[in-house]
């Protein structure tokens, strides 16, 4: 195992402070699968316990991914076919387990702020004495004053300090989400997503309830350049209808619309570009807008608030949302299980088939906007297929065969 202390990671701002940068680790073929790797990590974790440790690896090594999970390292930057096609080069980092004091001092450059404070300190206790061995006068008034000014511009540099030290135990618990594999703690989902839905390469998880976010324009777009680059994009769009109990626990508007544009949208998808395109409704209630790339996941969290008359509610706030970027977490495990389950457990779906026949062409998408929520409603609920329907559509696709 090879070290470089302070190495300086192009990419990693964290990498500009006190680190260790795990260059290689080897063990030879016929040593291997002892566990002289793990007992190298485990010496290295422990030698190291103060600082931050930096690696890289390729995404397809395996064995060396899962040792680094096992050792709670975590991906912290991804190269994009860094190693060649396909495989990337992936960074990851390890947490110290206790930051010493001089650390944090050095991390937010608190080195100077910390010498002009002693500075004032000591310009103000020689004030102080000067002021006590003068009885009357000029340098009498004078050593007061500056003493005063002196005092009270070390307290102000000192209050500044302890702010700036107490932001480092917070930017340190925000990093450490990462652990988690939350690569972002956004107050804003729009961004990321315009970002990432058009890099989409295998599938598409689109789960919400009005589906406000996927309706938009920038969005619906982000999707279609998905598809325009991967051919054959697998979609899946599972959402709580808006005629259904529990949308209407939730919600009270008419987001008719909103599907509209999505499924309008889904349509081109399939017929312009071949893009495989599954849309299932559930009664469950869930998350609110959650969106799974590849193998990432964005989403936020419930809010449970009360209306006037103290009635409790749900909603769906996107006061923050999560970006969770390592399918190697069990919070991304429990991510993907859990929408998985309420995929699987879906009672109705979508027959595309009638939905493009719905929406074939702009004039009946513009037809469709001009309608009243009821009537767009009814169109809509027209494509849906119930298990009894699907059973019957096998049974007679067996027939024929």
């Amino acid at each position: 195992m090879s070290l470089i202390p302070n190495h300086n990671i192009p990419g990693i701002k964290e990498s500009l402070e006190r680190n260790i940068y795990l260059s290689t680790v080897i063990v030879k073929k016929e040593y291997r699968k002892n566990g002289i790797a793990e007992k190298l990590y485990d010496t290295l974790l422990s030698k190291f316990s103060d600082r931050r440790i930096f690696t890289r690896t390729w995404s397809t090594n395996t064995a060396h991914l899962h040792l680094l999970d096992k050792n709670d390292f975590y991906e912290i930057l991804c190269e994009e076919n860094g190693r060649g096609d396909g495989i990337d080069t992936v960074y990851y980092c390890h947490e110290p387990e206790k930051k010493r004091f001089i650390d944090v001092i050095r991390q937010y450059h608190l080195f100077g702020s910390i010498s002009f404070f002693v500075m004032l300190v000591v310009f103000a206790v020689t004030f102080v004495i000067v002021w006590i061995d003068t009885d009357s006068g000029i340098l009498h008034e004078l050593s007061i004053a500056f003493a005063t000014s002196l005092i009270a511009s070390a307290l102000c540099l000192l209050s500044e300090t302890f702010i700036k030290y107490v932001e480092s135990k917070n930017d340190e618990y925000i990093f450490r989400l990462r652990s988690f594999g939350i690569e972002n703690l956004l107050f804003h989902k729009d961004s990321v997503l315009k970002k990432i839905i058009p890099k989409c390469k295998n599938e598409l998880w689109i789960t919400g309830y009005r589906l406000i976010m996927t309706s938009k324009g920038s969005f619906r777009s982000a999707i279609l350049k998905a598809c325009e680059h991967t051919e054959g994009l697998n979609i899946r769009l599972l959402f709580v209808p808006m005629w259904s109990d529990t949308y209407k626990r939730v919600y009270d508007d008419d987001v008719s619309l909103c599907y509209i544009n999505v499924f309008y949208t889904l349509c081109r998808c399939i017929t312009e570009y071949g893009a495989e395109v599954e849309i299932r409704t559930t009664e469950k209630p869930m998350f609110n807008d959650t969106y799974k790339v590849d193998d990432r996941i964005i989403t936020g969290p419930y809010l449970h608030c009360a209306d006037s008359l103290n009635h409790r509610l749900i909603t769906a706030k996107d006061f923050f949302s999560l970006d969770i970027t390592d399918s190697n977490k069990e919070l991304y495990r429990l991510m993907e299980g859990d929408y998985s389950a309420v995929w699987e457990q879906s009672t109705e779906r979508f027959n595309v088939g009638k939905l493009i026949a719905l929406l074939d062409s702009h004039e009946k998408f513009e037809s469709l906007i001009n309608m009243t929520a009821e009537e767009r409603v009814r169109l809509l609920r027209s494509c849906i297929e119930t298990p009894s329907d699907i059973s019957a559509e096998k049974m007679l696709a067996k027939t024929v065969e």
